[in-house]
């Protein structure tokens, strides 16, 4: 049971971020979108992606908002030679679990003022999850802890007639998972080709879980006992059990002991948590611009983020649920640092880039990471081409590869993570000489399909398979403008 919601915490929290590493969304503006690779950016999404680059920019305000959705799916084929017995799967054993991400709005804006030779910037962004994850029907690894019953109950109740062939409940997860990171700081040409920066990044963190598992039902049968195959509830059945058997004078300590922790686990658990934290850290770059070229190196330091738990009555008074998410204590949600370096040339009207992103993942703790899953850090490289066609319109296209270095064998259908190639193309409209609408689509397409093969050699009737596959698609529109530019 303390398997199954510590699970819950590895669902929610590691929401797939739009563009990035596990923890971290390097999408910022819907300029990244229509080109991706965004670290020579001399627009004003270059708070985020480019601080150093700023001061390469005209005297003045330069402002950039945007909005984005995305929409993700996760979908596990689950086969498990017990989920027959569900009453409602009419025999059968392979199931299919869905869970939808749909987030509607992923804000950011980046402010910028640049004189001569300083520029003082803010921006605010999604820097980790931005949606709701909703597992409709639970998921397979939650059924197969109760898909037993009805043979345990049969194998226990051997000695005394009982038996049971058929198992029911209700499932139901949604988790929410926000983090919201300010970032504020100052950019300095040291000449006309080089410039830093230096930032201080203010995150916030905010999770919400809410689920439960209830109506555990089982069709107990033994005649002595006066148990007729009726569906009824597994919890009551375990506890008139044992008042039964004690009555008989039959009821060991052993039996007692599997009696009442079956009584607990099969009782009605609600799931109603919240954990909020923050985190202070810095960034550092250096930026290079001359003639057609640029290039830029970010470093952005480990968010040590802590998040303390706020579980209300219903949880706080379960002692199943509260033994884990224990009120007022906290966990550690680290996001890594990043590395990020990047080059481009103007070629005439067009502008190509190339990047590179290291996430330095093993040195991250979080309490939702099983020990060894991370075996090394991400990397990520990226290019991107903006087209000039006009003065007023560019059209641009990108690709990301995010390769990831994790141990698939401790995948489970609550956290996988499957490396990717992203693809995102769009276009940038200059309404007037101070404002300008960009526009952006990106897919991402994962390398395959995960099968977990689970082989129990004790009881192969217990052995099961697991297929995990994700999608995801995102827009957004965004608008840039410029104040007090000459």
């Amino acid at each position: 049971m303390k398997k199954i919601f510590l699970s819950i915490v590895a669902a929610i929290v590691v929401l797939p971020a739009l563009a990035g590493g596990l923890m971290t969304n390097t999408n910022q503006s819907a300029s990244f979108l229509r080109s991706v690779a965004r670290g020579t950016s001399l627009d004003p999404d270059a708070v985020y992606h480019n601080p150093a680059g700023l001061v390469f920019m005209e005297n003045g305000w330069h402002f950039g908002l945007s909005d984005q959705m995305a929409y993700q799916t996760r979908t596990v084929d689950a086969t498990f030679a017990p989920f027959g017995m569900n009453a409602a799967n009419l025999g059968q054993t392979t199931k299919s679990y869905e869970a939808d991400v749909f987030s509607p709005a992923i804000p950011s804006f980046h402010l910028a003022w640049k004189k001569n030779r300083w520029a003082v910037m803010l921006g605010m962004g999604v820097n980790g999850g931005g949606g709701s994850l909703e597992f409709g029907q639970g998921l397979a690894s939650f059924e197969r802890q109760f898909a037993v019953l009805p043979a345990g109950i049969s194998q226990l109740g051997q000695q005394f007639g009982l038996t049971a062939n058929q198992y029911a409940m209700d499932m139901y997860l949604k988790g929410k998972s926000m983090t919201l990171a300010f970032n504020l700081g100052a950019a300095f040409r040291i000449t006309d080709w080089l410039s830093v920066s230096a930032l201080v990044r203010y995150s916030n963190t905010s999770n919400a879980y809410e689920g439960y598992m209830k109506n555990i039902q089982v069709n107990p049968s033994a005649p002595a006992m006066g148990l007729n195959g009726q569906m009824m509830s597994a919890s009551a059945l375990f506890t008139t059990a044992a008042q039964m058997l004690q009555q008989m004078g039959m009821l060991s300590p052993e039996m007692q002991k599997a009696l009442g922790e079956n009584a607990v686990k099969t009782a009605d658990h609600t799931l109603d948590v919240k954990q909020k934290g923050y985190s202070i850290s810095p960034v550092l770059a250096v930026a290079f611009h001359h003639g057609k070229w640029d290039a830029s190196i970010k470093y952005e330091f480990k968010m040590a983020t802590e998040l303390e738990i706020e579980s209300a009555p219903v949880s706080a008074n379960d002692p199943v649920i509260n033994g884990i998410f224990t009120h007022g204590t906290k966990v550690k949600a680290e996001t890594p640092a990043l590395l990020a370096v990047a080059a481009s040339r103007n070629c005439g009207p067009v502008k190509v880039t190339l990047e590179w992103h290291h996430f330095f993942d093993k040195d991250a703790e979080n309490s939702f990471t099983q020990a060894g899953t991370v075996l090394g850090n991400t990397n990520e490289y990226l290019a991107g081409a903006e087209w000039s066609i006009t003065d007023r319109w560019m059209v641009s296209l990108g690709a990301q590869r995010t390769q990831l270095n994790l141990d698939e064998s401790k995948y489970s259908d609550m956290n996988f993570s499957i490396s990717s190639t992203s693809v995102g193309l769009g276009l940038k409209f200059q309404i007037t000489d101070f404002m300008a609408l960009n526009a952006g689509f990106m897919k991402t397409f994962y390398d395959k399909d995960i099968t977990n093969n689970f082989v129990d050699a004790t009881n192969p009737a217990l052995s099961y398979k697991d297929v995990y596959n994700r999608t995801s698609i995102s827009w957004g529109l965004g608008l840039d403008f410029k104040f007090g530019t000459k």
